[in-house]
């Protein structure tokens, strides 16, 4: 008796239909579009909700037996009620009725995950697949007192709801003609960008800046794979927004910029070994003032840059070529090279072999460039497990350098491994250290005496980087955020 009032109550609660005239909605054109809800997660853009436009307002929702397919993975379906034409949930009736997804997240399988944003390996590039198909059957829904019975199969990829990436509305291109550096002759580029705008704090005139730069896959002209590539968009959370003071008020300016190949292209459309100034050094900087000149809530004093691997060699590259210009820097598993390497007659890197990879003893980043950085606020994030980017020659003896040069105001978050917060399960490959730049969760540092006196890094993923926090004049900062707000020219 017990199972079977349990059942009942069950039956109440997921709002089970009363007895109507039952008619399959395909077949009477009841459906007019289906959506999906993209969101930014650790590792890359997924479908947490579909929507589905009725011509009719619904007034009744029953998902107790809807069985959703999407993009050929079976999703399980936690919800579903009547919504808007953005999947928010609102009183019937509705038009709009949204199923939320529950969203698996596998770092080791990711075909699991139905991403309608993928990587294509030979392009080096994310991409919108070319079709997203959903499948829905027996979701039920009151429409005009008839109940509908939903069957219908749906390319979606063009229907497009981002809720997140959309707050990014600022969004344009600047071009403009420039010496390329390999070849010295004139040539056109163009950036693509998007700006988040705080709308509440557009009248006052001390907002700070954020940059960010994408890494190597990021690149293109679909500004909306540097949004969600990575999770960007988390940058406009609250639990990071609220931590940029503005008098009375909190917020940020975001500004995500593109490249339409790579940062570390230095004029002939390759990846760059870091050993070189980019080719779009000059036209970044003009974007970026650019952007700042049509904005006069921006505080130009608490301009900060950062960025992901590729995007962290730009950071790097862009402090060394304007030192004045920016509060901070933010270099996340960052890709500017130490050391010189081997290069072909006409200016272009050598091709590293497996028994050679033609690194050179002579250093790129020189005691001239470090006597640069380190007058310059700056905050590291690395893993130790980054075969991708090794920190051995890259991060570890930059920031040693910094250090014994007397750089106060430089920090590293040194982790031994990436562990995901969308599921805790995930151990991410190690090159994925902006996980926790984006997860609010860089709060750790290095132990500068230690580093001086030769006892070297001690990376921690439990301590978040490192046994040690920032501190500048007796204030320590709990996250990398915190320290940041801080910073002035």
């Amino acid at each position: 008796m017990k199972k079977i009032i349990l059942s009942i109550l069950s039956l109440i609660v997921i709002g089970i239909l009363t007895p109507h005239k039952t008619v399959r909605a395909q077949e009477e054109n009841s459906i007019n579009d289906v959506f999906i809800v993209v969101k930014g997660y650790e590792w890359g853009a997924r479908v947490p909700k579909i929507i589905v436009e009725f011509n009719e307002e619904v007034t009744e929702v029953d998902y107790s037996e809807t069985s959703v397919i999407t993009d050929e993975v079976t999703r399980k379906v936690i919800d579903g009620y009547p919504s808007d034409n953005s999947g928010n949930k609102m009183e019937a009736p509705s038009r709009y009725v949204a199923l939320e997804l529950d969203v698996q997240l596998t770092a080791e399988d990711t075909s699991l995950d139905a991403a309608p944003l993928v990587y294509d390996l030979e392009k080096n590039e994310n991409f919108w697949v070319e079709n997203y198909f959903v499948s829905i059957s027996d979701l039920k829904v009151i429409s005009n007192e008839e109940e509908l019975v939903v069957e219908i199969e749906k390319d979606a990829i063009n229907n497009r709801v981002l809720p997140e990436a959309d707050l990014f509305s600022n969004r344009g291109e600047f071009s403009g003609k420039y010496v390329n550096p390999l070849t010295s002759e004139e040539e056109e580029l163009v950036l693509q960008y998007a700006a988040y705008e705080p709308g509440n704090l557009m009248e006052s005139n001390d907002v700070p800046l954020i940059i960010i730069l994408h890494g190597a896959g990021e690149g293109g002209t679909n500004i909306e794979s540097a949004l969600l590539g990575n999770e960007v968009t988390a940058l406009i959370r609250p639990e990071i927004q609220d931590q940029y003071t503005n008098g009375d008020v909190n917020g940020s300016f975001v500004l995500a910029v593109q490249t339409p190949t790579v940062w570390m292209d230095e004029g002939d459309n390759t990846n760059g070994r870091g050993g070189g100034v980019s080719r779009y050094t000059e036209i970044l900087m003009d974007t970026i003032n650019d952007y700042v000149a049509q904005n006069d809530s921006i505080d130009q004093d608490r301009i900060y840059i950062g960025g992901l691997s590729n995007g962290g060699y730009m950071t790097i590259n862009m402090l060394l070529e304007y030192p004045d210009v920016f509060a901070a820097g933010y270099a996340i598993a960052e890709a500017y090279s130490y050391y010189e390497y081997e290069r072909n007659e006409d200016g272009t890197y050598k091709t590293p072999t497996e028994t050679e990879d033609y690194i050179l003893p002579d250093r790129w980043l020189t005691d001239e460039k470090v006597d640069i950085l380190k007058n310059i606020p700056l905050w590291f994030v690395h893993a130790q497990d980054d075969v991708i980017v090794n920190p051995e020659i890259y991060v570890l003896p930059t920031y040693q350098a910094l250090i014994e040069a007397g750089a106060e105001n430089a920090w590293f978050s040194y982790y031994e491994n990436v562990i995901g917060k969308d599921n805790p399960e995930n151990q991410y490959f190690g090159h994925g250290s902006w996980i926790y730049f984006f997860n609010n969760e860089v709060s750790g540092v290095q132990d500068k005496d230690k580093i001086i006196e030769g006892e070297g890094f001690e990376p921690s993923t439990e301590t978040l980087g490192g046994q040690s926090k920032a501190t500048i004049d007796g204030v320590e900062y709990n996250t990398i955020f915190e320290w940041m707000n801080d910073q002035k020219k």
